[in-house]
């Protein structure tokens, strides 16, 4: 029986047992394009041989791993994210491959909510109307300009003054020393306790003539003055009555001069009338006064030394 089993041994060790079939490797190249996958691998597989020995009546079984065995080409293409490996000759094998995805294009976007960056609401620059205590003037292009400094520090013009500013131009230019404010009387005219305004549009050795703006604490700017504008001349305050009074000045010797009042219903009234002229080289003072409601009280006529003047003797000069 010995001499039958070596003989099989022999020929089982001869005919490759054990012995490895190398392949050689193919080079793998992976090409990723859109997202699919192409390869070429190399696959091992094995075999297994059993020896069967016969050794003083005991049986040894060897199995022997006799290598990897390198068969057949693999192609794996990408579609749904598994890849089916077939090899011939072998079993299915089911495996995963990672894909290189195409870095997206991304943008960035910030949305911040409007209630925080809103800017604060920038209020107007405004001014303290009741405050005329910074009021200045300008003259600018033939128009006489109300500057006033405002709340954000810078000075600007809220207001023109409506006045015939001709004259005012040729003597600022005959006299550089001259300022618009020789042009301006700021008087409180009503006694309410805010300044008005006087400006002097026609002036001479004898007369100045002009317009006259009340103040108004609530718009804080100068209203034309329709009572004051009708005494036409230049008004100046008579401290013991509180009296407007107003010269009209003729020749320098003959002239009219009225006195105004505020009644009660804050109406301006003429008080008093005095007209001077000359008779003969006379000088001949004419004196009536009016109560509040504007009716004549009494009249004088006399000369400049007090004595009575009889009239009809002479031609007095007419007021104009």
């Amino acid at each position: 029986m010995k001499k039958y089993i070596l003989p099989v041994v022999l020929l089982a060790l001869l005919s490759g047992c054990g012995k490895v079939k190398d392949v050689s490797e193919v080079s793998s190249q992976i090409e990723i394009v859109s997202g699919t996958a192409a390869a070429t691998t190399s696959e091992t597989s094995s075999t297994e041989a059993e020896t069967t020995t016969d050794d003083d009546d005991k049986k040894t079984t060897t199995t022997q791993k006799a290598g990897d065995k390198i068969s057949g080409t693999t192609t794996s293409v990408k579609s749904t994210g598994r890849v089916v490996t077939r090899a011939s000759g072998g079993s299915v094998v089911h495996g995963t491959t990672r894909v290189v995805p195409t870095a997206p294009r991304t943008t960035s976007k910030t949305t911040t909510s409007s209630t925080s960056t809103q800017q604060p609401t920038t209020q107007p620059a405004t001014y303290d109307p009741k405050d005329y205590s910074s009021i200045t003037f300008e003259l600018k292009d033939d128009k006489l300009e109300v500057i006033r400094p405002y709340s954000d520090g810078k000075s600007r013009s809220p207001q023109t003054l409506t006045v015939d500013t001709s004259e005012i131009k040729e003597k600022l230019e005959e006299s550089p020393s001259k300022t618009i404010n020789d042009f301006i009387e700021s008087v409180d005219y009503d006694f309410d306790g805010y300044p008005d305004l006087f400006v002097a549009e026609k002036s001479d050795d004898l007369n100045k003539t002009g317009k006259y703006f009340r103040y108004d604490p609530e718009k804080g700017a100068y209203v034309s003055w329709s009572e004051l504008n009708s005494l036409k001349f230049e008004t100046k305050i008579q401290e013991s009555t509180n009296r407007l009074k107003v010269l009209e000045n003729i020749n320098g010797v003959d002239w009219n001069q009225k006195f105004y009042e505020w009644n009660s219903q804050n109406q301006l009234v003429l008080r008093e009338y005095i007209h001077q002229y000359t008779v003969d080289g006379d000088i001949i003072v004419e004196t009536i006064t009016y109560d509040e409601n504007g009716f004549q009280l009494s009249r004088t006529v006399e000369h400049d030394n007090g004595e009575p003047y009889e009239e009809g003797t002479t031609t007095p000069i007419e007021e104009e």
